[in-house]
Protein backbone atom coordinates (compact mmCIF):
# COMPACT_ATOMS: atom_id res chain seq x y z
CA UNK A 1 0.00 0.00 0.00
CA UNK A 2 1.04 3.27 -1.14
CA UNK A 3 1.52 6.27 1.42
CA UNK A 4 -0.18 8.24 -1.02
CA UNK A 5 -2.82 5.60 -0.86
CA UNK A 6 -2.78 5.88 2.69
CA UNK A 7 -3.04 9.51 3.12
CA UNK A 8 -6.13 8.56 0.94
CA UNK A 9 -7.64 6.75 3.57
CA UNK A 10 -7.17 8.41 6.47
CA UNK A 11 -7.87 11.88 5.86
CA UNK A 12 -11.43 11.57 5.33
CA UNK A 13 -11.48 10.63 8.93
CA UNK A 14 -9.41 13.69 10.52
CA UNK A 15 -11.19 16.07 8.03
CA UNK A 16 -14.29 15.29 9.73
CA UNK A 17 -13.25 15.31 13.03
CA UNK A 18 -11.53 18.65 12.60
CA UNK A 19 -14.49 20.15 11.19
CA UNK A 20 -16.69 18.77 14.02
CA UNK A 21 -14.90 20.52 16.79
CA UNK A 22 -13.68 23.69 14.23
CA UNK A 23 -17.43 24.88 13.57
CA UNK A 24 -18.44 23.62 17.30
CA UNK A 25 -15.13 26.04 18.79
CA UNK A 26 -15.93 28.90 16.46
CA UNK A 27 -19.54 29.65 16.80
CA UNK A 28 -19.21 28.47 20.51
CA UNK A 29 -18.13 31.82 21.04
CA UNK A 30 -21.15 33.54 20.63
CA UNK A 31 -22.43 31.39 23.24
CA UNK A 32 -20.58 31.98 25.79
CA UNK A 33 -22.08 32.49 29.07
CA UNK A 34 -20.55 36.51 29.65
CA UNK A 35 -22.96 37.39 26.24
CA UNK A 36 -25.90 35.33 27.25
CA UNK A 37 -28.77 34.83 30.49
CA UNK A 38 -27.20 32.00 32.75
CA UNK A 39 -28.27 28.34 31.77
CA UNK A 40 -27.78 29.39 27.87
CA UNK A 41 -24.46 28.84 27.16
CA UNK A 42 -25.30 25.72 25.29
CA UNK A 43 -24.59 25.29 21.35
CA UNK A 44 -27.27 22.44 20.31
CA UNK A 45 -26.48 20.17 23.23
CA UNK A 46 -22.87 20.99 23.45
CA UNK A 47 -21.19 23.50 26.16
CA UNK A 48 -19.76 26.48 25.02
CA UNK A 49 -17.54 27.92 27.57
CA UNK A 50 -14.50 29.98 26.29
CA UNK A 51 -11.67 27.48 27.28
CA UNK A 52 -13.46 24.33 25.46
CA UNK A 53 -14.49 27.05 22.67
CA UNK A 54 -10.31 27.29 22.32
CA UNK A 55 -9.88 23.88 22.90
CA UNK A 56 -12.34 22.74 20.04
CA UNK A 57 -10.96 25.52 17.28
CA UNK A 58 -7.03 24.95 18.30
CA UNK A 59 -8.06 20.93 17.38
CA UNK A 60 -9.62 21.59 14.74
CA UNK A 61 -7.72 23.90 13.10
CA UNK A 62 -4.51 21.58 13.55
CA UNK A 63 -6.82 18.70 12.01
CA UNK A 64 -6.98 20.88 8.61
CA UNK A 65 -3.49 21.10 8.43
CA UNK A 66 -3.16 17.28 9.14
CA UNK A 67 -5.48 16.61 6.38
CA UNK A 68 -2.82 19.01 3.57
CA UNK A 69 0.32 17.39 5.13
CA UNK A 70 -0.78 13.58 5.15
CA UNK A 71 2.87 12.69 7.50
CA UNK A 72 1.50 14.70 10.22
CA UNK A 73 -1.95 12.57 10.82
CA UNK A 74 -0.63 10.11 13.01
CA UNK A 75 1.03 12.90 15.26
CA UNK A 76 -2.66 14.88 15.46
CA UNK A 77 -3.99 11.52 16.00
CA UNK A 78 -2.07 11.30 19.00
CA UNK A 79 -2.22 14.92 20.08
CA UNK A 80 -6.14 14.55 19.59
CA UNK A 81 -6.34 11.12 22.01
CA UNK A 82 -4.85 12.28 24.56
CA UNK A 83 -6.43 15.56 24.59
CA UNK A 84 -9.89 13.66 24.43
CA UNK A 85 -9.53 10.78 26.61
CA UNK A 86 -8.34 13.75 29.17
CA UNK A 87 -11.21 15.89 28.63
CA UNK A 88 -13.47 12.67 28.70
CA UNK A 89 -12.27 11.52 31.98
CA UNK A 90 -12.10 15.11 33.75
CA UNK A 91 -15.90 15.46 31.91
CA UNK A 92 -16.98 12.42 33.45
CA UNK A 93 -15.84 13.48 37.18
CA UNK A 94 -17.19 17.17 36.25
CA UNK A 95 -20.52 16.34 34.66
CA UNK A 96 -22.12 15.04 37.92
CA UNK A 97 -21.81 18.20 39.55
CA UNK A 98 -22.80 21.91 39.03
CA UNK A 99 -20.36 23.62 39.97
CA UNK A 100 -20.22 27.37 38.96
CA UNK A 101 -16.52 27.79 38.87
CA UNK A 102 -15.97 25.29 36.59
CA UNK A 103 -14.01 26.98 33.81
CA UNK A 104 -14.90 23.99 31.14
CA UNK A 105 -18.56 23.22 32.40
CA UNK A 106 -18.72 19.79 30.13
CA UNK A 107 -21.99 18.43 29.64
CA UNK A 108 -23.03 14.52 29.03
CA UNK A 109 -23.07 15.48 25.23
CA UNK A 110 -19.87 16.43 24.86
CA UNK A 111 -18.52 13.62 26.99
CA UNK A 112 -19.59 11.46 24.77
CA UNK A 113 -18.35 13.30 21.35
CA UNK A 114 -14.96 13.47 23.24
CA UNK A 115 -14.88 9.82 23.82
CA UNK A 116 -15.74 9.02 20.34
CA UNK A 117 -13.55 11.57 18.87
CA UNK A 118 -10.59 9.96 21.06
CA UNK A 119 -11.49 6.24 19.66
CA UNK A 120 -11.57 7.74 16.41
CA UNK A 121 -8.29 9.28 16.82
CA UNK A 122 -6.64 6.45 18.22
CA UNK A 123 -7.92 3.88 15.50
CA UNK A 124 -6.77 6.55 13.09
CA UNK A 125 -3.23 6.57 14.82
CA UNK A 126 -2.81 3.20 15.13
CA UNK A 127 -3.45 2.54 11.46
CA UNK A 128 -0.93 5.80 10.27
CA UNK A 129 1.64 4.46 12.58
CA UNK A 130 1.45 0.80 11.53
CA UNK A 131 1.10 1.43 7.79
CA UNK A 132 4.49 4.43 8.38
CA UNK A 133 6.42 1.65 9.56
CA UNK A 134 5.25 -0.92 7.16
CA UNK A 135 6.78 1.93 4.53
CA UNK A 136 9.70 2.15 6.49
CA UNK A 137 10.56 -1.29 6.81
CA UNK A 138 9.93 -1.80 3.10
CA UNK A 139 12.39 0.95 1.95
CA UNK A 140 14.73 -0.73 3.94
CA UNK A 141 14.09 -3.80 2.29
CA UNK A 142 15.16 -2.36 -0.41
CA UNK A 143 18.27 -0.52 0.08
Amino acid sequence: MKLRTTGFLLRPVVFVIALVHLVLGVLGFFFLPEANQVGENTLWIFSATGMLDVIRTVIGVLGLVAVFKPSAIAAYCWLAFVAFAGLTAFGALSAGTDSSGDAVNLNWADNVLHALTSLAALAVGIAATRLSQRNQSKARENV
